[in-house]
């Protein structure tokens, strides 16, 4: 027993903090409410003991869409009442009811068409560019006198 706690003991001093807690993300695998336990009980760990209100703000923080525009649209001000909120979240996400985000996997192909004048690629409608041979083409205002 002595060799085990020799051997670990270096995981009692390492205790986390708040940077730690704040980069702990729920795995595809675990439920909100597991998820929610599994920081919870790391965040117990943390010395100085943190405020409710601050745990609320750092677990808040830690999670994804959805979960995180309803919660940050909620005015719950507890840890329970935060773990609750997303309870109901994910019961919304499973019965259809609040869409689950899509994955992005890899990188987005963006499609690019080669004009003689250099590139043009898919834009939006509120997006202005102007080729080389337009901005050449700019006149500029004659100088008037008043």
């Amino acid at each position: 027993m002595d060799a085990f706690i020799k051997q670990y003991k270096y995981n009692i001093d390492i205790a986390p903090d708040r940077t730690s807690l704040s980069n702990i993300e729920k795995m595809d695998n675990e439920s909100i409410r597991e998820y929610a336990q599994r920081w919870w009980e790391l965040a117990a760990q943390v010395h100085p003991p943190l405020l409710d209100k601050e745990m609320v703000s750092l677990f808040a923080n830690t999670l994804k869409a959805p979960y995180y525009e309803h919660v940050m649209g909620s005015s719950a001000q507890q840890f329970t009442n935060i773990v609750v909120v997303c309870e109901r979240i994910e019961q919304g996400i499973k019965s259809g009811r609040i869409s689950a985000p899509t994955k992005k996997r890899g990188f987005e192909i963006k499609e690019l068409n080669y004009v003689e004048d250099g590139y043009k690629s898919r834009k939006n409608a509120s997006q202005n560019y102007h080729t080389p041979s337009q901005i050449t083409n700019i006149k500029k205002p004659e100088p008037q006198n008043f």
